[in-house]
């Protein structure tokens, strides 16, 4: 046989090889799609029934292969860090492959349904704005690939190296990775048991290592000396019951758990408290007049709804970012700028859509600027610890005051009534209500991939809000909308139980391919914001008749007031 038909069949069998693989890898990628689609089905279903929610669109949550492709190719791109840029390529790479793995806990379906909720009421809002007598029953799409994505869109948004931004926000991940992030080191106690930290902010770091009296200067107990600094946490933790250390960590106000399975958590008295609540706890305040935002024929259905967001982290800008894509015209309310955050490594993605005023409450002049700003907002969202900004003048009851036309969206770790003024982060609400357990093991926890305890918590506040709106457009009134962490943690269980146990909810959603521009890459650029160029993840739900979603993902500084007001 000659030397170019030897060449011929291995270059044969190279591309027969090649195309076998990629075959099969699309044929798994789109059996592990489909199982997600169907989990989102299931979720969507019971988190209608469990807010009293209704829905009147055409869904259908889209499976296609073609995503995993998308997602690497992003994954090697927009790396902004500037320094251990493998570190964040890894965690992307890790949280991309993990969205195709089976899930213990239904992170992906659930991201799908509330999704997809909130899709469905802003276009209820968008019909009663214009008129219109019953519902338009729109097409509403979900990607659940892209819908996974959402709850890890810390890692995955991108930005370059060289914009001034990247060194705060890399600096912040230095920071943040330390011997006392939970959502990595649980430690043994005493007892046994063990015990998890969540101290992602600098002043809560210092508090916890005073009183631990950790050997070590905070701002040098970072990432670069992480192995030092797990083998004199170890040692310290050790001489400490696992209760007595949680309640150390809340009495010095940083903040930490007991690792607890499931059964645990909800035999104590704060667990029972969250597992009592609804999973969206919406009251009615008082009989204010319906508001009239005007028509929104050819805008995004919220478009001209004053949204003033007093969050941070992920959580909350996580709500009220889903009501900047349906249009709303969301002000955040900042402490210097954006490229001064603290904790920019958190935040970034939670900017989109958003303008920023920059404010700071122990300023008189300022403070009363944010009391003059609520008082024309229709909408304010909250997710600071409970009682924080009481000393401004700010509390709940307070702004209803300034205010008494107001829908008032906050979200707090644990219960409204026991723990409800307790700090607590989405890794802590896994740690604590047996999440973690339950995904690993009690001998190896496991927090979630990504986030999820942040997004989705974010995303069902976001329902409550939208709902609440579309409760004013029919009937007027105040409301206040509460959700909680914890308490997603709960129905979170509540919900893979139905998955383990194979139960079918009746659906008239439909699994589908179907496509949309926005989903032809799995990060969309947004040019011209506060921090130059960035690269968000494409929003996970098209809806039909609507302007996309990516058209108003860009955002400001330094306003003094909401756009075209």
């Amino acid at each position: 046989m000659e030397w170019f038909q030897v060449l011929f069949f291995i270059l044969a069998g190279i591309l027969v090889a090649y195309l076998f693989i990629d075959t099969f890898t699309a044929l798994l990628v789109y059996l592990a799609l489909k199982k997600k689609g169907a989990q989102a089905q299931l979720a969507y279903e019971k988190m209608k029934k469990d807010l009293d929610i209704e829905t009147a669109s055409t869904v259908e949550f889209v499976v296609y292969p073609d995503r995993f492709t998308q997602m690497l190719v992003a994954a090697f791109r927009h790396n902004g860090f500037t320094r251990y840029r493998i570190v964040l390529l890894l965690l992307r790479l890790k949280a991309i492959f993990r969205l195709y793995k089976k899930e213990k806990i239904l992170q992906t379906g659930a991201s799908a349904a509330s999704l997809t909720i909130c899709a469905d009421l802003a276009c209820q809002i968008g019909d009663l704005r214009n008129g219109q007598a019953s519902p338009s029953a729109p097409t509403i799409k979900t990607d659940v690939a892209f819908a996974g994505l959402q709850v890890v869109r810390l890692y995955m948004t991108g930005y370059s190296k060289t914009q001034p931004f990247a060194k705060s926000r890399f600096d912040s991940a230095l920071r943040v990775d330390n011997a006392l992030n939970g959502s990595f080191y649980k430690y043994q106690c005493q007892d046994g048991k063990y015990f998890s930290a969540h101290v992602y902010y600098e002043s809560q770091k210092a508090k916890f290592m005073k009183a631990l009296n950790l050997p070590a200067k905070p701002e040098e107990f970072i990432l670069d000396s992480l192995k030092k600094d797990r083998k004199t946490v170890a040692k310290f933790v050790k001489a400490y019951k696992a209760e007595d250390l949680e309640k150390l960590a809340f009495d010095c106000g940083a903040c930490g758990c007991v690792l607890r399975s499931r059964e645990e958590w909800e035999k104590t008295d704060f667990g029972a408290a969250v597992c009592s609540m609804p999973l969206i706890r919406s009251v009615r305040l008082g009989d204010s007049p319906k508001k009239d935002y005007g028509r929104c024929r050819g805008a995004l259905p919220l478009a001209g709804i004053k949204v003033l967001d007093l969050t941070h982290i992920i959580a909350g800008p996580a709500c009220s970012r889903i009501l900047a894509e349906y249009g709303a015209d969301v002000l955040l309310v900042r402490r210097g700028t954006f490229e001064n955050q603290e904790q920019a490594m958190l935040e970034l993605d939670g900017w989109a859509g958003k303008n920023s005023i920059q404010l700071d409450f122990e300023n008189p002049e300022q403070l009363k600027t944010c009391k003059e700003l609520i008082k024309k907002a229709d909408v304010v969202i909250y997710s600071y610890q409970n009682g924080a900004l009481d000393r401004f003048g700010l509390s709940r009851e307070e702004i209803h005051l300034l205010n008494p036309n107001l829908i008032y969206g906050s979200l707090m770790c644990f219960s409204d009534t026991i723990w409800e003024d307790k700090p607590g982060w989405a890794p802590l609400a896994e740690d604590a209500t047996g999440l973690s357990i339950r995904n690993g093991s009690r001998a190896k926890p496991k927090n979630l991939n990504g986030v999820p305890l942040d997004y989705i918590p974010g995303f069902i506040l976001a329902i409550g809000v939208l709902n609440a709106i579309k409760m004013n457009l029919l009937n007027g009134g105040s409301y206040n909308v509460t959700g909680s962490l914890t308490r997603t943690a709960e129905w979170l269980h509540e919900v893979s139980d139905l998955d383990e146990k194979r139960i079918v909810l009746p659906t008239s959603t439909k699994i589908g391919r179907g496509n949309a521009p926005m989903w032809k890459k799995a990060v969309q650029e947004v040019q011209s914001t506060a921090v130059g160029t960035i690269f968000f993840p494409a929003p996970a739900t098209y809806v039909e008749g609507l302007p996309s979603q990516v058209d108003v993902m860009r955002f400001t500084d330094g306003n003094l007031d909401w756009k075209g007001y």
